[in-house]
């Protein structure tokens, strides 16, 4: 628990540890999305993956790019259900993409580098149909310079999706800046976000603002946890203590300070 708070880097480490020992596997690393009562989490974390998809026009036999990829459950995920022709995902975190491998038993369709979202190193020009941004955008501190390289890998016509949790207004604290910046947290506000969209010739089809289905999400949070799939007492506490902090903190945020966005869009011919 102290390890999550630490650092970025500790912080996925550790959640990708504890969802381990507490579900006997490795689950998507994204806020849960309400369709229905008594969901597990990672029915409710594929609920929010399958919300995204809809929101676009085809996804099957296109060629896909997820930035921020995480442990690449969720590329996997899409590669499986969804049909694309091959899928990429990327992270900049070494851990996460050494997981993603393990875990990937679909190489020939689905592939996994380390690569930063401002530079996308290892995607060529107008090579993608579809880029998906899922809960990584608050983490790049040059959110512009990412939104340009979106411009330069998509195709003409090309589509993406980023969902991100924004900033309802920019607050100094002291602080707290201190600690987002160890921890790569860089929220940017609604008007941040459309102006440079604009500047990087990107078009916004669609807006949804998701706050409240994630925050119903996490109705029943503390059913997740089973008491017989986890060996010692103290383990379990320990992660209930762990899963309460966490989901309170970002529900009171999401109520007052945050909101949930997904911006659809296109990359529409020169």
């Amino acid at each position: 628990m102290i390890r999550t708070g630490a650092s970025f880097d500790k912080y996925y480490s550790s959640l990708n540890k504890s969802y381990h020992k507490a579900f006997n596997k490795y689950l998507m690393l994204h806020y849960p999305f309400f369709n229905k009562k008594g969901e597990s989490l990672e029915q409710r974390q594929i609920n929010l993956t399958d919300f995204c998809v809809s929101r676009l026009e085809q996804i099957q036999n296109r060629k896909v790019l997820e930035i921020g990829c995480g442990n690449g459950t969720q590329s996997l995920y899409i590669a499986e259900k969804y049909g694309p022709a091959h899928t990429i995902g990327i992270d900049l975190n070494v851990q996460n993409i050494e997981l993603a491998h393990l875990l990937n038993r679909n190489a020939d369709k689905v592939s996994f580098f380390v690569d930063d979202a401002h530079a996308l190193d290892n995607v060529e020009d107008n090579s993608i149909d579809i880029i998906f941004c899922i809960e990584s955008a608050f983490h790049y501190p040059e959110k512009d310079k990412f939104l340009k390289q979106v411009n330069r890998v998509l195709k003409d016509g090309g589509e993406f999706v980023i969902a991100d949790i924004l900033a309802k207004s920019l607050k100094k604290r002291p602080l707290i800046r201190k600690w987002k910046q160890k921890m790569f947290y860089f929220h940017w506000t609604m008007d941040q976000y459309m102006n440079s969209f604009r500047d990087s010739q990107l078009t916004i089809t669609k807006t949804d603002n998701i706050t409240p289905n994630i925050i119903r999400g996490y109705r029943g949070y503390l059913k997740w946890i089973k008491r017989k799939e986890i060996g010692s007492y103290m383990f379990y506490s320990s992660i209930l203590v762990f899963v309460f902090i966490q989901v309170n903190l970002n529900l009171i945020l999401l109520r007052r300070r945050r909101h949930y966005m997904v911006f659809t869009g296109k990359k529409m011919a020169a």
